[in-house]
């Protein structure tokens, strides 16, 4: 595996080497680009997108590569006259100190990952760019003039063009070089998408049209066949229309085509100022790309913040007009609601006239429902008062003996006057939960059960335990075949649901079941209390 591994990594550092010498050669194969600027136009852009593309134990390729030009050997397969041994190696030293430094500058600057399509990070780009190819320059005509290749006076009429030509490799190359490194040595994932075949053959499109519309105008008028509408035009009209990405396109196709068009037309104008301005061009249309970037995704970041808020908004409103219909039902209901235990009131009263004497027991049962109504119409309005959007229970600790002796008391009379059996099944468990909303949940399924009754039949009324859940259970004696109303009175079917969804219950709809099953209760060692409940 070490051997399979070294075997790669040696692959991959040659295949850096060859890219780096056929940069070098091709710029010195193709004559149209001497006068264009110095043979560091292309291994300057090759040289600093290594370095800022590829991990760390394959940036010396450059390096590498460069120093093969000191042997004699192997350099007249690049260049005719490579300098001397010494030269070439002064020259490897410089190129690759001053890019390599750039390329550390603009990792550091951009927080190690680039290129980073900001209007801030392709500024610090152009900046640094264009300040090391000028460094680069001066450095290597100033090893000319010491090696003695020639004087200062020839070195300084020369420097411009070449700080120009690696300035122009070096913007031109990095934003399209750079990710196809990345991605080829799986260097990590830049800070923007590649862009598609659609965006090549459009930005093409664009450079095509211009080279025909000069070449055009140039025959109809030679003064205006300066080629500045190819170097600026296109570029920018893409940084414009389509950002940084395919502003960088249309740069490098730019940057081909010019001088392959000043070389055919002919151009008859300065070099130098073609080379200036495509610079300028590149530089230009790279920041207002960059700028449309950083535009875009600050509208898009607003769209999205817009569309969250409209989504919490939306939610809000559900969840408000959900609590205004739950807590509208709760007032709508007391008349409804109250019924039963006025009517159960109306019977103790009409028994004691018939009887023409007051019982006490019948009084205690009347006090105890006239209590329970107190604290059903208390905890109503105490809901009602509520802030709409925030409908929680009113948890507290209380008996199931408790809740259903309120419960028998409110609806053993209505049911004895139906000629129904009312079978209370308690126990002495204690719970944590809404004793109101559970009154007026199950007083609905009672309810239900009673009127749906025929005499003679038993409702029983039950607490007991599923997979250790306190369960509530109205269960009837209702024949299986006979239709049951899918409504329900009080509360109805729905406000039963809602009731379940705020006390985090599991509604029971069972044939001859209707109850819930609570989620929240207290620990089984919890000590037990007793509640005198009447007698089934």
């Amino acid at each position: 595996m070490l051997k399979s591994i070294f075997t790669g990594k040696a692959a991959q550092f040659i295949a850096l080497m060859l890219l780096w010498l056929a940069a070098y050669k091709l710029a010195t194969l193709l004559d149209v680009f001497r006068p264009y600027s110095s043979l560091w136009f292309l291994p300057a852009g090759i040289t600093l997108s290594i370095f800022l593309a590829v991990p760390g134990w394959l940036k010396p390729a450059p390096f590498a590569a460069n120093l093969l030009l000191v042997f004699p050997q192997f350099s007249q397969f690049i260049i005719e006259d490579n300098g001397g041994a010494l030269a070439q190696a002064l020259h490897a030293v410089r190129h690759c100190g001053v890019y390599g430094l750039a390329a550390l500058g603009l990792l550091r600057l951009s927080g190690g990952t680039w290129p980073v399509p900001s209007l801030k990070a392709i500024l610090a780009f152009v900046i640094v760019t264009v300040a090391a190819a000028a460094i680069a320059a001066l450095l290597g005509v100033s090893l000319h003039v010491l090696a003695g290749n020639m004087d200062w006076e020839t070195g300084w009429s020369i420097v411009i063009q070449w700080a120009i030509g690696d300035a122009v490799a070096a913007l031109v190359l990095p934003p399209i070089l750079v990710p196809l490194l990345q991605a080829a040595f799986n260097a990590g994932k830049t800070a923007w998408e590649w862009p598609g075949k659609s965006a090549w053959l459009m930005q093409a499109g664009f450079v095509a049209l211009a080279l025909i519309v000069g070449s055009q105008a140039a025959l109809l008028n030679p003064g205006l066949g300066s080629l500045w509408y190819l170097a600026l035009i296109p570029p920018i009209f893409a940084g414009v229309t389509g950002g940084f990405a395919s502003a960088a396109i249309s740069v490098f196709l730019t940057s081909l085509a010019t001088p392959l068009a000043a070389f055919l037309m002919p151009y008859g104008g300065e070099m130098l100022a073609l080379s200036l301005v495509l610079t300028i061009g590149a530089i230009a249309a790279l920041l207002v790309g960059a700028a449309v970037s950083d535009q875009r995704q600050a509208l898009a970041a607003v769209v999205g913040q817009s569309r969250r808020l409209e989504e919490i908004v939306a939610e809000r409103t559900d969840a408000l007009a959900d609590a205004y219909e739950f807590q509208r039902h709760l007032v709508r209901s007391l008349g409804h609601d109250l019924r039963q235990p006025l009517h159960t009131i109306a019977l103790l009263l009409e028994g004691m006239a018939a009887r023409r004497r007051f019982d006490a027991g019948t009084l205690a049962q009347t006090r105890q429902i006239s209590a329970t109504m107190a604290e059903f119409l208390d905890g109503i309005l105490n809901y009602a008062r509520h802030d709409p959007g925030l409908v929680t229970p009113n948890l507290a600790v209380f008996a199931v003996s408790r809740l259903f002796a309120r419960l028998k008391a409110t609806f053993g009379p209505i049911a004895e006057s139906h000629g129904i059996g009312l079978v209370i099944e308690a126990g002495d468990a204690l719970l944590v939960s809404d004793e109101t909303l559970l009154v007026q949940a199950l007083s609905n399924d009672l309810d239900n059960a009673i009127r749906l009754s025929q005499s003679g039949m038993a409702v029983t009324l039950r607490h007991e335990r599923r997979d250790g859940r306190d369960t509530f259970l109205v269960v009837d004696q209702i024949d299986a075949l006979a239709p049951r109303p899918d409504g329900a009175a009080g509360f109805g079917h729905d406000i039963v649901a809602r009731i379940c969804s705020i006390l985090d219950a599991i509604r029971v709809e069972e044939r001859n079941a209707r109850g819930m099953i609570l989620k929240t209760a207290l620990p089984d060692d919890t000590p037990k209390v007793s509640v005198d409940t009447p007698n089934s």
